[in-house]
């Protein structure tokens, strides 16, 4: 009610404020952890959720960065909608980090 996860979600850009601007300090990087995994998109596979988060990333670094987070082989190629509440959990943290927060 006091507006903390709106204030959250402005900062990191993924709502826009109602009125006024953001004004960021220099080099700051927000990541920011949906608890509802929105985030994520199910229709596309965990690599390409991985992708979309870092244009610039490779699919073997993508990979790499995957496997930290427990993923392996054919994990990469799922859609991330079959993905169980962990498995989306590990799937938004690797996001994040390769998003460069």
């Amino acid at each position: 009610g006091a507006g903390k996860t709106t204030l959250l979600r402005i900062l990191a850009s993924v709502d826009k404020p109602d009125t006024g601007q953001l004004e960021p300090g220099h080099g700051l990087r927000i990541g920011y952890y949906a608890q509802e995994h929105e985030t994520i998109d199910v229709k596309r596979t965990v690599l390409q959720n991985m992708v979309s988060s870092s244009p610039n990333i490779t699919e073997t670094e993508a990979r790499r960065v995957l496997g930290s987070f427990l993923f392996s082989g054919d994990d990469a190629n799922k859609l991330a909608g079959v993905l169980s509440g962990g498995e989306k959990t590990r799937l938004a943290l690797a996001m994040i980090v390769v998003s460069g927060a």
